[in-house]
């Protein structure tokens, strides 16, 4: 077959069935040293800070990572993918991962904050976010209008950050309802949900954010008020501060 008539024919296999997603790095987050207890992994790109005996681990992750979460029949809540196979990320993501080293009882929420060099905040997206985002898909609709979304932080409805959250169904394919519970399952499955941490434990998940402006460049990632239990009684409460930046380019 000629040249031509090969392309022609990849191009109605694409028309009619969609292209391959082809995830590319072209914007990545990566740790910054220098804060004291912090410790570098540059083999995997995290950073973990140990403290009162509690260990916290931090992991950006990018486009490619975020694409490989879920396997090939799950649909991924955390990036657009067209028809045309481009992927784009709709979200900044954080793998987070709490050790317990040796308490009774550790307690987290399932809060962070994000903070950029001019110090807007970004509150970490709950799952609740996801639930309410996708039990308004419908299989031949998508919402467009906008509307805000307002979640409380910390145990007394501290609002940490209290920002407007617009309805993303607008950003995503056109999901159908078993593809919007497929979403909305792998959030609930990923989406770190805070809670109880007892000695020699672990948890981990996901800190999900709105996606940070291409020029957005310097970056701390706040995990606050982790709370340290002798028996029924607190001992110690803590925040965890770490410094990232945002690089545009191909990640090395």
């Amino acid at each position: 077959m000629r040249p031509l008539g090969i392309f022609c024919l990849v191009g109605l296999i694409c028309v009619f069935f969609g292209c391959a997603a082809k995830p590319e790095i072209d914007v990545y987050i990566e740790p910054v040293a220098g804060r004291e207890g912090t410790e570098v992994n540059q083999k995997f790109g995290s950073v973990s800070i140990e403290q009162n005996g509690v260990a916290i681990m931090i992991d950006p992750l990018d486009e490619v990572e975020i694409y490989e979460l879920v396997a090939g029949d799950e649909i991924n809540p955390y990036l657009r993918i067209s028809r045309w196979g481009r992927v784009d990320p709709l979200y900044t993501v954080f793998e987070i991962r709490v050790k317990n080293l040796g308490h009774p009882r550790v307690a987290i929420d399932n809060m962070a904050i994000l903070i950029d060099e001019d110090g807007t905040q970004y509150g970490a997206l709950p799952y609740d976010y996801f639930k309410d985002l996708y039990r308004n898909v419908r299989t031949s609709n998508v919402y467009q209008n906008a509307y805000p979304y307002r979640y409380q932080y910390g145990r007394l409805g501290t609002p940490y950050h209290d920002p407007y959250y617009e309805n993303r169904i607008s950003q995503t394919t056109s999901y159908g309802g078993m593809e919007g519970n497929s979403a909305q399952m792998v959030a609930r499955e990923t989406v770190f949900d805070g809670g109880k941490v007892f000695r020699d434990g672990q948890r981990s998940g996901l800190l999900v954010f709105d996606l940070l402006d291409r020029d957005a460049r310097d970056l701390k990632l706040i995990v606050p008020e982790v709370m340290v239990f002798d028996q029924d009684r607190l001992k110690t409460k803590m925040d965890f501060a770490f410094d990232f930046r945002q690089i545009i380019g191909e990640k090395k």
